[in-house]
């Protein structure tokens, strides 16, 4: 499958309008080609035979102020937001034109969204991101599920730490952090349902994909 995927990443709040920052199944979201907004099955089943690390770029964003690595083989490109959104969105493709991840920058955004039952399956610090409040953000993998019977959704990306906090009534996922110039997004636009299961996330977790995805989001920077 080839997911090629234009558009805005998810809701921003502006001139008053709200809506909910999602992933894969946790709500909707808003994009000039919604039906593509996902990662390809290779997210799945991507090789779990490990290599030498690979050789990097760097991607700064027009502001000049949130850089991060990512592997020489991967592409970058920007999209514009809707007319009178501010911000950009840098979409992180690999090396055979598939979609893996959604950078925005630069909006005035929340939240949204009701309680949740959460296991996180991974987590780190991300040294080079301050949030606008003094917190420091965290790199998180995790897997949520509605008390509605909808099944489960993965969600990867940055977020406060209390979007890492597990248990049967939780807040859903936050993928926006505060900064000094609006909002940051991040997420990986995993296909529905993503994984059959949290044995094949985790084996998911041992692919060179997963961690060099994880090493992108660590590397992230805010001057």
């Amino acid at each position: 499958m080839n997911a090629q995927r234009s558009g805005f990443f998810t809701a921003v709040v502006t001139a008053g309008i709200a809506a909910s920052l999602v992933l894969g199944g946790c709500g909707s979201h808003t994009g000039t080609n919604p039906a593509a907004d996902k990662v390809p099955v290779s997210v799945v089943a991507a090789s779990s035979k490990k290599h030498a690390d690979p050789e990097l770029k760097t991607f700064t964003f027009p502001d000049g102020l949130i850089s991060f690595a990512y592997p020489a083989t991967w592409t970058v490109r920007t999209v514009l937001p809707p007319a009178g959104v501010p911000g950009v969105e840098a979409i992180v493709a690999d090396n055979a034109g598939n979609d893996l991840l959604s950078v925005g920058n630069g909006f005035t955004a929340g939240c949204t969204g009701g309680p949740v039952s959460r296991r996180v399956l991974d987590q780190a610090t991300v040294p080079g991101m301050t949030a606008s409040d003094g917190t420091v953000p965290v790199f998180g993998f995790a897997a949520e599920s509605y008390g509605n019977g909808n099944g489960t959704a993965y969600i990867m990306g940055l977020t406060d730490h209390r979007s890492l906090e597990e248990g049967g009534d939780v807040a859903s996922w936050c993928n926006l952090v505060p900064t000094g110039n609006g909002g940051l997004s991040t997420r990986v636009l995993f296909t529905e349902p993503g994984f059959l299961n949290a044995g094949a996330a985790r084996a998911w977790m041992a692919t060179d994909q997963y961690a060099q995805l994880k090493a992108l989001l660590v590397s992230l920077t805010y001057a």
